[in-house]
């Protein structure tokens, strides 16, 4: 695909490395990941964290949102508005009890019943995604929902993801619209993307 043409080398990728998620998926390999991230600073030291609701091959974030809400942290996930194409992160207090399924079947909360969040009352963001580089680059489902809420969020607010390292690449495209993620955690390690991109 043409390098010139971000955009239809992503919709490219996406059906790749969805394919690739699909045939490479390993729970073990999630809850080694998860079990670095209960044992992280990001972890320890957030009180309110947003974090996505994982579905399909996704690294799994089901017990990580039921870990979080049972030490007594303040958890938020998504909400998609299909209507105004924003994501809104809502309170919730008991895991899976607050969801029902939304948007493509994902577990959403429901606006009437669960408090927004404010983007400057979090203090950790987990950002999901399809694949990702190690200088915060990432491949998403094409929606721009994340982008547009990452553009709202302060800066110290620091942004992990969480993956496999299977879906860890060099190089992915990007458009000036997208929104790179601070640091990245994988079964191997822990990278500071932002170090990584300063030196490109």
């Amino acid at each position: 695909m043409p390098i010139s043409n971000p955009a239809a080398q992503k919709k490219h990728l996406r059906q790749k490395w969805r394919a690739h998620r699909d045939a490479t998926h390993n729970p073990a390999v999630d809850a080694a990941v998860g079990r670095a991230f209960l044992a992280s600073s990001f972890y320890r030291e957030a009180r309110n964290l947003f974090i996505s609701v994982s579905f399909g091959s996704e690294l799994d974030t089901h017990a990580l949102i039921a870990r979080a809400l049972a030490d007594g942290k303040c958890v938020a996930v998504p909400y998609c508005d299909t209507q105004t194409h924003r994501m809104l992160p809502l309170w919730i207090e008991r895991f899976p009890d607050d969801l029902t399924p939304g948007t493509m079947g994902i577990l959403e909360p429901d606006p009437a019943l669960c408090a927004p969040a404010l983007p400057e009352t979090l203090d950790l963001v987990i950002v999901p995604g399809i694949a990702f580089t190690r200088r915060g680059v990432r491949l998403g489902y094409g929606g721009g929902y994340y982008d547009r809420f990452l553009a709202l969020l302060p800066a110290h607010v620091p942004t992990l993801a969480l993956a496999p390292a299977s879906q860890i690449t060099d190089v992915l495209p990007a458009e000036p619209h997208d929104r790179r993620f601070g640091w990245l955690l994988t079964e191997a390690g822990l990278t500071d993307c932002r170090r990584a991109a300063a030196h490109d």
